[in-house]
């Protein structure tokens, strides 16, 4: 008998993640972990997280690690013999450079630093280097001297913005455990990646190391032993994963503008590593890579590519930006990785999966040009019985013509008919909608359940159809996108399937902030979920800590001048019209998206008489991470629509 898809399931399900096959090609690492942390005060800060393994040939899946903590980021040397891996199993929260040996035995501790060696939200914040020495790994500064004084006498006072904590790149000696910072003062270090020969490395860098300042970095290469530095790109577009050519001649990366730090799909570019000119490769390629590596011969860069939405393995001709597909499907995955045999013999290693399919770790090889793929994990075995509708890939054009795409989660068993439907918005908004299981805290799927089908459009400003699309709707974020969003609600009444009196709209972050101003702006949806979302663009601006972006993606629209965008696109400015019944969700913590934007657009609603409710999660972050906390959004999202959308 086939499961329901319930709010305990939603929020229970496990994650798998970051598969490496080693250097040989013969065995894949990857993690399984929960999707939530424990809930309270005293509960690790962490998921629980382990590490295991699968040969590539095929086989029973090994657990390498057995924590109540957190090991991720599993790394094969460079000889194959080791696997280095990030674990907070001796201090809460404090992760610290763990090495396994392959053959078995217990792992052994690197690293004995104070600060954070943070989690990954773009390149991996931990590697090899390649004569397998040593390891790099980020770190964030730990309290100095005077300001740990200053605590110990009772001063707690914080001095905005002027005590700066930078994150720095760390070496450590894998035969000594000696450890050392490499990269020059007063940068901060983003992303890094060490040169083939050990000497060099190439860095995204701002000069403050606080997040806003992210979205106006720049890319340098610095020399390890003098510590000079060169810049090799600094645009209006940030930069991302930087990466070496073979012979440590070039380094190539990724450029758009994006809304989010990890968000980052974008143009391919190569820049000389002594200086000069950057070339963007993908230009009018019509897709975002969101990850590159070169060849072993350096003359093709190898990506893992969004492709309207689904996915692909590219490679790109350094001299010609031609792209060659060895994978493109209708699929889902986030990157791979590729063992050392020369090209026609290499192994790639992914977590896969659909819409119908939750994630597994899948082996692939070249055959005729393309990718075949295994797949060598069966880890979600107890949920493959759950009930789901079909997703639908549909198609509509945007007011001025443009062809706009998304898809629709239909409820289980759903053939014909009008029925009620909830749009859900997805988050950046330089974001996507993915041919993937999980959504946003898979809503699609819970929402579904109920019998209300889920529409997810890929508006004008997501990934996947190249850098001018992404970039459309700078200075216009809640202009013509959200005029592509309703667009394709009509479509779907008009093609039969919505029911015109029944909709809804939801989503967390931007998508949150599109539910607040559609709510203004329209009386056609009979609810709405607000997560995590902007109210007010200029009071946005002067708490959040990303005070840059918005600034940028409205195109440099002065904050304080009352008839900018910042206060046209502001939902509290048209209050007034807001009739819809409103969930607001925010997570008390949020420093993204302070949680003052739920409580002014709450306090505004409730003056005006509209149904509404606030919800507020002690600890949380943006995104939302304890159990109980988790569950309670799943159970109030699906009730707030089952009472309001269905008969």
């Amino acid at each position: 008998m086939s499961k329901r898809f319930t709010p305990e399931i939603s929020v229970e399900l496990p994650s798998l993640y970051d598969a490496q096959v080693s250097p040989d090609g013969t065995v894949a690492a990857f993690v399984v972990a929960d999707n939530f942390r424990r809930s309270g005060t005293a509960a690790p800060r962490m998921p629980k997280a382990n590490i295991f393994s699968v040969a590539v040939s095929g086989g029973p899946t090994v657990q390498l690690t057995n924590s109540e903590r957190s090991d991720t980021m599993p790394r094969w040397s460079p000889d194959g013999e080791s696997l280095a891996f990030l674990s907070d199993r001796e201090e809460d929260g404090q992760r610290q450079v763990y090495l396994l040996p392959r053959r078995g035995g217990e792992a052994r501790k690197l690293t004995d630093v104070q600060g954070d060696i943070p989690s990954p939200r773009s390149l991996s914040p931990m590697a090899w280097t390649a004569d397998g020495r040593f390891i790099s790994f980020l770190k964030v500064d730990g309290e100095n001297e005077e300001v740990r004084e200053r605590r110990a006498g009772g001063a707690d006072e914080i001095v905005f913005e002027e005590v700066h904590s930078y994150m720095r790149l760390w070496t450590v000696d894998v035969a000594s455990g000696a450890t050392r910072c490499i990269s020059p003062d007063g940068l901060q270090i983003w992303e890094a990646s060490v040169s083939p020969d050990g000497t060099r490395v190439a860095a995204v860098v701002s000069d403050l190391p606080y997040e806003s300042d992210w979205y106006l970095n720049r890319l340098v290469g610095f020399d390890i032993g003098s510590r000079g530095t060169t810049v090799l790109y600094d645009e209006r577009r940030p930069a991302a994963k930087p990466a070496w050519s073979p012979d440590g001649a070039s380094v190539t990366f990724l450029t758009s503008i994006y809304s989010d730090r990890g968000n980052d799909s974008g143009d391919l570019m190569l820049v000389p590593a002594a200086g000069g000119d950057a070339r963007n490769l993908t230009a009018d390629h019509g897709v975002s890579d969101h990850y590159g590596v070169f060849h072993q011969d350096g003359d093709a860069i190898l990506t893992a590519t969004n492709v309207h939405g689904g996915s692909g393995i590219s490679s790109i001709d350094i001299q010609t930006g031609k792209r060659r597909y060895l994978w493109n499907e209708k699929r889902g995955f986030s990157n791979f990785s590729r063992s050392l045999e020369s090209a026609d013999e290499a192994v790639f290693v992914a977590v896969i999966n659909d819409p119908d399919n939750l994630p597994e770790v899948f082996a692939g090889a070249e055959v005729d040009g393309e990718i075949q793929w295994r797949r060598l994990t069966d880890v979600h075995a107890d949920w493959s019985d759950l009930e789901i509708g079909e997703t639908r890939e549909v198609f509509w054009d945007g007011n001025d013509g443009v062809r706009i795409q998304g898809l629709l989660q239909l409820p289980p068993g759903y053939s014909s008919g009008r029925i009620p439907v909830a749009m859900m918005v997805h988050g950046g908004p330089t974001g996507a909608v993915r041919f993937d299981f999980q959504d946003h805290h898979r809503w699609a799927k819970l929402i579904s359940d109920s019998g209300i089908a889920v529409f997810m459009p890929n508006y004008r400003g997501s990934t996947g159809w190249g850098v001018p699309f992404a970039e459309t709707n700078i200075g216009d974020m809640g202009g013509e996108d959200y005029q592509d969003m309703l667009a394709g609600l009509d479509h779907l009444v008009e093609t039969g399937i919505a029911d015109p009196a029944r909709l809804g709209i939801c989503g967390w972050s931007y998508g949150g902030f599109t539910a607040a101003w559609a709510v203004t702006q329209t009386d056609r949806f009979k609810a709405a979920v607000m997560g995590a979302g902007i109210a007010d663009w200029r009071s946005f601006h002067g708490r959040s800590y990303l005070h840059s972006w918005d600034a940028i993606h409205y195109n440099d629209s002065d904050p304080y001048d009352v008839e900018s965008a910042h206060a046209s696109f502001s939902p509290i400015n048209f209050i007034k019209n807001a009739k819809t019944p409103t969930l607001i969700l925010h997570g008390e913590q949020d420093w993204d998206v302070p949680v003052e934007q739920g409580y002014q657009f709450h306090r505004a609603l409730r003056d005006l008489g509209v149904d509404t409710r606030l919800v507020v999660y002690p600890r949380e972050p943006h995104g939302v991470e304890e159990y109980e906390h988790q569950l309670d959004i799943a159970r109030r999202v699906r009730q707030w629509f089952e009472e309001r959308l269905l008969d």
